[in-house]
This record gives structure tokens, sequence and C-alpha cells, in this order.
């Protein structure tokens, strides 16, 4: 699992992250062990998620669709990391920043933590039901391009990557989501 210090090096990682501050390359750990380890995060915050999608899908579910839904959701997050993961494996080795990648890794998977919480609010709202989705949308896409935002700077800070190159990792983390997402949704119109 992970020791007290590292919970504290890897969230004082997403907080220079979150805040866009000079330091985010020496917060995060750089093993390959720290990479696998880090995949535990999102997994711990998944439920989260899932809970938002399902609120932001509508409540119009039986539970078997909504069971279908949690199932679709899940395979698409794994093939998103998959993908991810892979493009960005081979783009490292392509402008030899290969030695970086476990940190980016890291880094990726601990920035769930700022992510989720910044979507708290709009979370309680909803389920306070003092807002609705319609409602909510447009503020949820500002911190959407909030987080695709410092996604782009960690990318190029953690790879030491000119800016351009980080938000092109972003881009790409953002077509793969939209990709997907597109994917998922075909399945469940035939199911």
């Amino acid at each position: 699992m992970f020791s007290k210090q590292e919970i504290k090096k890897n969230l004082h990682g997403c907080l220079d992250v979150a805040l866009f501050m000079p330091m985010p390359n020496k917060r995060f750990g750089k093993t390959y062990d720290e990479a696998i380890r880090s995949f535990l995060i999102p997994l711990f915050l998944f439920p989260i998620t899932l809970m938002i999608v399902y609120l932001s899908a509508g409540s119009g579910y039986d539970s078997e669709s909504a069971n279908t839904l949690a199932l679709l959701y899940s395979l698409r997050t794994a093939a998103s990391w998959f993908i991810f993961f892979g493009l960005v494996y081979w783009l490292t080795g392509e402008i030899d920043r290969r030695e970086h990648f476990y940190q980016f890794v890291v880094a990726s998977n601990w920035l769930t933590v700022p992510a989720t919480v910044i979507f708290a609010p709009v979370a309680y709202l909803i389920l306070s039901q003092q807002a609705n989705w319609d409602q909510l949308h447009m503020f949820s896409m500002c911190l959407v391009f909030y987080t695709y935002g410092f996604t782009a700077y960690m990318a190029s800070r953690v790879l030491r990557l000119p800016w351009e190159l980080g938000g092109f990792i972003s881009m790409i983390s953002l077509m793969i989501h939209n990709g997907t997402t597109d994917i998922m949704q075909w399945v469940n119109s035939i199911l």
C-alpha cells in the first residue's frame, strides 16, 4: 500500500499541478512499483465517478440498465487507460523521454484526486436536488476544461516538454475520452 510520506508527497504534487506551481516533477514517484500502485487511486475514486456519470445520464434507469451503464463505463475506463497510456508510452519513446513515463503515470493517476474534488460541488447540487444537470452542464464544462488544462501542465512539467506538447497530450486524452464515450453510448443504445 502507500506510506504516509508517499501519500503526502503525491497530494502535494496534486496541489502543485492544480495551482500551476513549478514543482510537480519533484513531487511524484518515478518507479514502476509506484506507477502500478498509483492505479489504486482512480480505482478507489471510481464509485464516486460512476455515481456522477449515472446522475448526468439521468435517473430514468431501472436497475438492469443502471448495471449495464456501470459495466459499459467500467470497460470504457479500462480501454481509455490502455489507449492513453499506450500512446503516451509510444510518444515518450519517440521524443526520448521514456525515463519520465512512470512518473507521468503516477501523476496522471493521482490527478484524479483534484479532478474529483472540483466536481464534488456539482455532485452535491444534483444529489441535494438544488440543481439539475441541465443547469450545471456549462459550469461542468468549465471544470472539464480546467482539468484538461492542469493535465497539460502536468504533462509538460513531468515529461519536461514544451507547453505545446503537454497540451497535445491533454488533447489526446480528450479525444480518447470522447471517442470511448461515443462508443459506450452507441453500444448502450444497441443493448
